[in-house]
């Protein structure tokens, strides 16, 4: 039951994101004057639908693998560029028949249209009025159905979003994006606020085959602050401290004890311990620890939230770079399904595994939206940049077809991601 209620506040947290993203799109556009068609949190079947009196619907789809904000024309040529295309064809369409008549004079005849002749010599008069009566009670075709017009605040017809300015489009763009990445901060803040950092405690201090201690001036229950004067924080873990420390060197180590402060020296190196039977060699100090949390406070929230933000941001950015050039296996990726299922888990084993995800998953989300890849933020970036450098954009039409693609490659992607997570 606690894992089933874990499941679903990680549905929940994971939507919270794609609202925030799209709500970033969403601010922008109504700071710059855009027209909102649909903002949406989901794809596929409505579950729920709400449309405001400016013509805006908010919906709630049934697949939670992502969301939009949907603005008016977004796809659609603008009436310049709808006019220059019409244009150009009017133009290869006449040099199309002025090359035909060109080759082909012997063909062409004074006769006027059928409706209009004159009945010939060999055509009776009744037969000319009821040719002329078929050709009146042809069935008219009816007109396309139109959408209704959408009005800014002014009443005057609204632009669509491809007559709005490049930069300005760019800006809405980037809002999803900035919001993610501000969420991060104010995720970070909260997460250090509430619980702080991790920091080794010592349970255990190992000895050799000859029954001396490996790090004799350690203590259980010393709680290790520092190496060589350097202390732990949100940024810098007791591993990233001491990564660098080669076998047979020697640190020191600033420890709470007994509530004062003392330091110890240790010395790294290479460390044979048998428990349980089994016997263990591996590069260290010759210690066990546990985790201690601490540095819980409104400054140390204010100070390091961004640079821990920055720090989440920049695992991530490698982590994509592992993925792409192959470090890392497509098997230890997670679709949306596989994410809600990890962070159940991670959940169940400590409740602030909740408080550390909530920066991770924004930041996350923030850096993939900005991957230059069809149907991302990225991409739809570089169109813009692209049209903005040539006064002109690339055609509308094979631009929505390239992100129509990526779109269906995306969801097949983290499809069959959660399915080898799952498998394998």
């Amino acid at each position: 039951m606690e894992y089933f209620a874990y499941i679903v506040l990680s549905l929940v947290i994971l939507l919270l994101m794609v609202l925030i993203h799209e709500a970033g799109h969403y601010t922008m556009a109504k700071i710059l004057g855009f027209t909102v068609d649909e903002f949406s949190i989901g794809f596929g079947p409505k579950i729920f639908q709400k449309r405001r009196k400016n013509g805006e619907l908010f919906s709630l789809r049934m697949l939670p693998l992502g969301g939009y904000c949907a603005f008016l024309g977004e796809e659609d040529e603008t009436e310049a560029e709808r006019a220059a295309r019409e244009k150009k064809n009017k133009i290869a369409a006449a040099d199309a028949d002025s090359s035909a008549k060109a080759t082909d004079t012997a063909s062409v005849t004074d006769k006027t249209p059928d409706a209009e002749q004159e009945p010939s010599e060999s055509e009776d008069l009744l037969s000319y009025v009821m040719r002329a009566k078929v050709d009146e009670e042809k069935p008219i075709e009816p007109a396309a159905p139109t959408k209704p017009v959408r009005l800014d605040k002014n009443g005057a017809p609204a632009k669509t979003f491809n007559e709005q300015k490049p930069w300005k489009r760019l800006i809405v763009l980037i809002g999803g994006v900035l919001f993610n990445f501000l969420s991060a901060f104010v995720f970070s803040l909260i997460y250090i606020g509430a619980v702080g950092f991790p920091v080794p405690v010592v349970e255990k201090v190992y000895s050799d085959a000859a029954g001396e201690l490996y790090c004799p001036d350690l203590r259980k229950g010393d709680v290790i602050l520092a190496v060589d004067g350097e202390y732990i924080s949100v940024t810098k873990t007791f591993a990233e401290l001491t990564a660098k420390v080669k076998d047979g060197e020697t640190v020191e180590f600033t420890v709470e004890r007994d509530g004062e402060r003392v330091k110890v020296e240790a010395k790294r190196d290479t460390i044979t311990v048998t428990e349980d039977g089994e016997t263990n060699t591996y590069s260290g100090f010759g210690i066990s620890t546990s985790g201690k949390h601490i540095g819980n406070t409104a400054a140390n929230a204010f100070k390091y939230c961004v640079p821990y933000t920055f720090k989440l941001s920049w695992s991530i950015i490698g982590s994509f770079v592992d993925m792409f050039t192959g470090r890392v296996p497509i098997t230890s990726i997670s679709g949306p399904v596989g994410s809600i299922n990890l962070m159940a888990k991670l959940s169940v084993a400590d409740w602030r595994n909740i408080l550390i995800l909530l920066p991770l998953l924004a930041s996350n989300l923030a850096i993939f939206n900005i991957l230059p890849f069809p149907a991302l933020d990225g991409s739809k970036m570089i169109f813009t940049v692209i049209e903005w450098i040539r006064g002109k954009p690339i055609n509308r039409k094979v631009e929505g077809m390239i992100h129509f693609v990526g779109m269906v490659a995306l969801l097949l992607f983290v499809v069959i991601v959660d399915i080898l997570s799952f498998a394998l």
